[in-house]
């Protein structure tokens, strides 16, 4: 299957079908992460048992079992403390019982080695570019692992609205909008604390709308330039190139000439030796992403960084799970490193 959903009903939602078809779809909200969990299909429990080898001796290794069906979802050392669902979601519920949010999907990936949990504040749109109607709403997600692979950790994402887009959000280093527990003693007490450090969060978080304006409010210089941004994020796609061309000059002061196209005649950057398929890929989507060719959008750093998470949301990874994933679940990494290339690449200077 292209998408790693245990099965049709392991998912709920609430709004726009999926991009698969499959889910169960819900005409209301859920009122309680714990209707949410159970109409997801999430309703289980999760233990720990000692491994041991054949001839009986035990191993310093617990294997994870759900309990519904005694599936092992993976091993882990003996100092890993299970997270279980209604645990992980139950940050949630404060912002629905005071009417702050509702529930848009729940579901589980990979055979129940990851679930989560999406809820959309009820905030006004922060509004990036007026006069494109550009503008990113605000998520909380929460998200945990049942592998030992992948921390707990809850925070906000924002989407924009133009094209669905989940975005990266950290920052910079040391400060970000989500929080990272992991599977060790005292987990589940770390979590029980997390309201105020939620609310820290989220003054960060509207600070990104600042940040994505600023980028808005920058216009990319040259081919050359994007180029510098996506070897910042992707350090794969770089190739031998003269650093002046590569690194000189981050951005210019914001004008209204059109930059060629690289793709036509008139546009001699995309040469033999900077073409990668990251790049084209990536270069194309800066002049025709969705979204992209908005007046006031067109041509600047918001632009770049929109391309760059529309082909991490889009285009990257064999299924869309996967893409999921790799900005929703992970804080390593191109999706992690988006937003503080832009902020090096574009306003630097």
């Amino acid at each position: 299957m292209a998408h790693e959903l245990e099965n049709s009903k392991s998912m709920i939602y609430v709004g726009e079908t999926p991009w698969h078809g499959l889910g169960i779809k819900l005409d209301t909200s859920p009122a309680s992460t714990a209707e949410a969990i159970r109409l997801a299909g999430l309703d289980w429990q999760i233990v720990l048992e000692q491994l041991q080898t054949p001839d009986g001796r035990k191993v310093d290794r617990n294997a994870v079992i759900r309990t519904k069906d005694n599936k092992i979802l993976g091993t882990v050392g003996m100092g890993w403390e299970p997270v279980q669902n209604d645990k992980a979601f139950s940050p949630i519920d404060p912002f629905l019982q005071a009417g702050e949010a509702t529930i848009e999907t729940a579901g589980s990936l990979k055979g129940g080695r990851r679930v989560w949990m999406l809820a959309k504040l009820n905030r006004p749109d922060s509004v990036i570019v007026p006069k494109a109607d550009d503008r990113v709403a605000k998520y909380l997600l929460a998200a945990v692992g049942h592998d030992g692979s992948l921390a707990f950790r809850l925070g906000y994402t924002p989407t924009r609205v133009v094209c669905n887009n989940t975005l990266s959000v950290a920052l910079h280093e040391g400060e970000s909008t989500s929080v990272k527990i992991r599977h060790q003693t005292n987990a589940n007490t770390a979590i029980d604390a997390l309201a105020s450090t939620v609310q820290a969060i989220d003054a960060r978080f509207e600070a990104t709308a600042e940040v994505f304006r600023a980028l808005a409010g920058r216009t990319v210089k040259s081919y050359a330039q994007l180029r510098s941004y996506v070897d910042a994020v992707f350090p794969s796609t770089r190739k031998e190139e003269s650093g002046a061309d590569l690194l000189g000059g981050l951005l210019a002061k914001p004008h209204t000439t059109a930059l060629p196209s690289p793709f036509s005649p008139e546009g001699g950057n995309m040469t033999k030796e900077t073409k990668s398929k990251v790049y084209e890929e990536i270069a194309r989507l800066f002049e025709f992403g969705k979204g992209n060719d908005r007046p006031g959008v067109a041509g600047t750093a918001w632009a770049a960084y929109n391309a760059v998470t529309e082909q991490l949301c889009w285009h990257r990874g064999k299924n869309q799970d996967n893409r999921l994933e790799a900005v929703w679940m992970r804080d390593s990494g191109v999706a992690a490193r988006a937003l503080p290339a832009a902020i090096d690449q574009f306003l630097g200077n």
